[in-house]
């Protein structure tokens, strides 16, 4: 692992002083829709700073066809409000497609999906009202056709998220070997009903002894059960499994490291959400160096416990969080303002708004627009700073990027997703999977041959 004379140097060579790059020429700012269907209950992963074995050799994913991981979220209720759809996700950009999300029910640890209408039953264009027999649509098979013409693109089933993991859903589920055991084989059967790659757990945490001895029995298990299904089907790419993990030290300090990474292709790390409206003064969302929590340490201490780096991919936001009748960064604010779906949160490509001045700090590698009129401070990536994260991912070996989420990305050269891509030059090829004969779904079982 690389040390603090690579941090040095890596800001020396970018800059020490911060840029103010000019007020926003925009003309439109997109605000909340008429018919917007409610608050968002899904956002990303909490704040990391207030909720902030069978051992198998296996390859890193980010290196195993030479090139990295470039993943990003898709919400399944994107296809509502924001009316994004399966086939508006850039797939010759973005690696893994992690989907979520699916819920497990705490009493019987059967992991279930929390749309099937949005991820199963919804008609697109592109499909026939006459099909006989019980037959797949909504987003899978949509996303599914997407992996016959992008055969890198992979896309996996995330399990949790915030608003399940608080409910309280995971925690009686990982202490229980019944309960997982439902877990893992439930996992399996919608792997491969709904023709994905693998599995992405996002629990949110499991910051107790007990739970987190759970949580590696669990990733133990599921590695066991994906290997199996893999060797059942005679399939020659294993099947995949990743975590979300928080990058806030009393989230992750419980986590068993070194027992869960001989079992993981790759670690999502959620270096995001650093300040927001839990916060006392306005700050940074994701800074990769400085202040009470940054990515560089949280990267530092998943090492120093036993990831490997090559299965680290670092996440970043597609958004921005807002800050109102402030006079700047790390000052007394009062209120977060309206934001694109809920309060205080703003989607990149919405960004900056109209009258703002964008600042980008290289020292904590951050940046965030201010407008000295209305007393408003956004704290969001640029694609400057993106840029700079992404070198930092190729200076220290680390597997790639995550991007939460990717409906709010922006097109062309404003894209977060195609700024990484482009700097990372070559993106993992790993080929992904179009053989399910044992899905319950007849189009799916014959590799959906109309379409």
């Amino acid at each position: 692992m690389a040390g603090s004379n690579f941090a040095s140097s890596f800001i020396a060579t970018i800059a020490v002083l911060a840029l103010v790059v000019g007020t926003v020429d925009a003309t439109e700012v997109m605000h909340r829709p008429s018919n917007y269907l409610g608050n968002v209950k899904y956002m990303p992963h909490g704040s990391p700073s207030s909720r902030m074995r069978r051992q198998v050799t296996r390859s890193c994913v980010g290196k195993r066809a030479g090139g990295y991981v470039n993943a990003a979220y898709f919400g399944n209720w994107d296809i509502y409000g924001r009316a994004y759809m399966p086939m508006d996700v850039p797939a010759s950009e973005v690696t893994h497609l992690l989907y979520g999300f699916a819920d497990v029910n705490p009493s019987t640890g059967e992991v279930i999906l929390s749309d099937t209408y949005a991820d199963q039953q919804k008609h697109y264009p592109n499909d026939s009202w006459n099909d006989v027999g019980n037959n797949l649509y909504g987003n899978f098979k949509q996303f599914y056709l997407m992996k016959k013409q992008n055969r890198s693109f992979k896309v996996m089933l995330s399990i949790g998220g915030w608003t399940y993991s608080q409910a309280g859903h995971f925690d009686p589920v990982v202490v229980s070997p019944t309960l997982r055991a439902k877990f893992v084989s439930s996992s399996i059967s919608l792997l491969e009903d709904n023709g994905l790659d693998g599995i992405d757990i996002d629990y949110e945490y499991p910051n107790t002894d007990a739970t987190a001895t759970g949580f590696t029995a669990l990733l133990t298990e599921l590695r066991a059960a994906l290997d199996a299904h893999q060797a059942s089907k005679g399939d020659k790419v294993s099947y995949l499994l990743s975590a979300a993990v928080s990058a806030g030290s009393e989230n992750y300090a419980s986590l068993q490291v070194a027992q869960m990474d001989p079992v993981l292709d790759f670690w999502n790390l959620m270096a995001y959400d650093y300040a927001g409206s839990w916060s006392s003064l306005s700050g940074n969302d994701a800074n990769l160096y400085g202040g009470d929590i940054n990515t560089d340490s949280a990267i530092k201490w998943y090492l120093s416990q036993g990831a490997t780096s090559t299965k680290m991919n670092m996440g970043i936001p597609i958004y921005g969080r807002s800050f109102e009748n402030t006079n700047g960064l790390n000052d007394p604010y009062s209120g977060i303002g309206q934001g694109t779906w809920e309060a205080g949160v703003w989607d990149y490509r919405d960004l900056p708004l109209l009258g703002a001045q964008v600042v980008e700090d290289l020292t904590t590698v951050s940046s965030y627009s201010y407008d000295s009129k209305k007393k408003e401070l956004i704290s969001y990536d640029t694609p400057n700073i993106v840029q700079a994260k992404a070198k930092y991912i190729l200076q220290y070996n680390l597997a790639g990027a995550m991007f939460w989420e990717v409906s709010a990305d922006a097109t062309g050269s404003k894209s977060l997703i195609g700024t990484t891509a482009g700097v990372f030059g070559k993106l993992d090829q790993t080929q992904n999977h179009l053989d399910y004969p044992g899905s319950q779904f007849a189009n799916m079982a014959a590799g959906m041959p109309d379409n």
